[in-house]
């Protein structure tokens, strides 16, 4: 099947959660001996199995450069002209608001601007959120086959077709990676956003008296980084910036627990990770978590003012942490490249049997060939 990938970049431009899962996708899908091109900004990736398609489109970058914090906008507008005829199906993985949508179009929501929104800082920011969760009502209504990453976002966008998970860069270790010697922690995000980092410092001060060992690797923003490092209240915690998608599993293989501390996770692709590496998730209720771990089964969920404590009790209790570790790789299989990318190959066949059919239909569209 020759299928065409949309999305503005790739890693190692950007680590973020859609470019990393396109990017594996994309490689999955090529191993079962698919075309893949994706249209993006970026270069080829070093470990890529699939093409590039570079995005050109000159007025999109004067308009970036008038007016950046409405990119949420320019993209969307500008992605329309971008040529499409000639694979079988279209996958458009974001920026997507603007496109006419065809039979053979997919459609997947990583998330929602919905709920994004609500920890959106300053004006611009919910600006921006606003802006989104527009256009992505305008593609859910749309688009004909829609996917949602968890039960959570299909819940807060109307006409969601299904819903297929985000995807491990490889099936989950067969066995418990070697751990270290001494208490470790990973953690992931910032200080003062929905990640909750002043909580990880929190959980840290409060138990590296007790546990003289205890090592927290903090990965956070680069600024943000050199700040804490710089601190001496903050002496005995690795912090790191920027680390490739290879250094973080190798934290998840090494580190005993994983900190997902976040208010808000559409998903939450490092719980999966974490699993797959036997690292167990101590992880703050939200959609995400909800969705992935039971809760003394596979991972602990632990509100904000008891995670210190409940960090401190699975620290201390090395048979149900080794235990819960075990359960939680073995779930981890159900997001192994092979099983994600089948559930997409299944809708990738309807939607070129729906084109074949009926090639120029959309969904709302009042004739053939109507614009979104």
């Amino acid at each position: 099947m020759k299928v065409l990938f949309l999305h503005r970049d790739l890693p190692p431009d950007s680590y973020t959660g859609v470019a990393v899962q396109v990017h594996r996708l994309a490689n999955a899908l090529s191993d079962l001996g698919h075309a893949v091109s994706v249209y993006t900004h970026s270069a080829l990736p070093a470990d890529a199995r699939y093409a590039v398609l570079p995005i050109r489109l000159p007025g999109l970058r004067r308009a970036l450069r008038w007016a950046p914090f409405l990119k949420r906008l320019w993209y969307p507008l500008w992605y329309r002209r971008l040529p499409m005829d000639g694979f079988d199906v279209v996958h458009v993985h974001g920026d997507g608001g603007f496109l006419r949508y065809r039979g053979n179009f997919v459609r997947t929501f990583y998330g929602t601007a919905a709920l994004e929104y609500r920890h959106a800082a300053g004006f611009k920011g919910k600006l921006a959120q606003g802006l989104s969760y527009w256009m992505e009502l305008r593609e859910a209504r749309r688009c004909r086959l829609t996917v949602g990453i968890s039960p959570h976002v299909a819940a807060h966008l109307p006409g969601i077709d299904r819903v297929i998970p985000c995807m491990l860069p490889a099936p989950p270790d067969s066995a418990a990676a070697g751990k270290t010697a001494f208490p470790s922690l990973v953690y992931l995000g910032s200080r003062k956003s929905r990640k909750r980092g002043d909580l990880a410092l929190e959980i840290w001060r409060g138990l590296r008296e007790k546990l003289p060992g205890l090592r927290l690797t903090y990965v956070g923003p680069r600024g943000e980084v050199e700040d804490l490092r710089s601190r001496g209240e903050y002496r005995g915690i690795d912090f790191r910036a920027r680390i490739s998608q290879e250094e973080l599993l190798g934290l998840y293989r090494e580190s005993w627990l994983y900190l997902c501390l976040s208010s808000y996770e559409g998903f939450g692709v490092g719980i999966i990770e974490a699993m797959a590496c036997s690292c167990l998730v101590v992880t703050t209720p939200h959609a995400g978590s909800e969705f992935l771990v039971k809760d003394g089964e596979t991972g602990i969920i632990a509100p904000p003012e008891k995670a210190a404590a409940l960090v401190a009790g699975i620290l201390a209790d090395e048979s149900a942490r080794r235990e819960i570790a075990k359960r939680a790789r073995e779930f981890a299989r159900h997001f192994a490249p092979a099983v994600v990318a089948s559930a997409y190959l299944d809708l990738y066949r309807l939607a070129k049997a729906r084109a074949e059919k009926a090639p120029a239909a959309t969904k709302g569209a009042a004739a053939p060939g109507g614009a979104a």
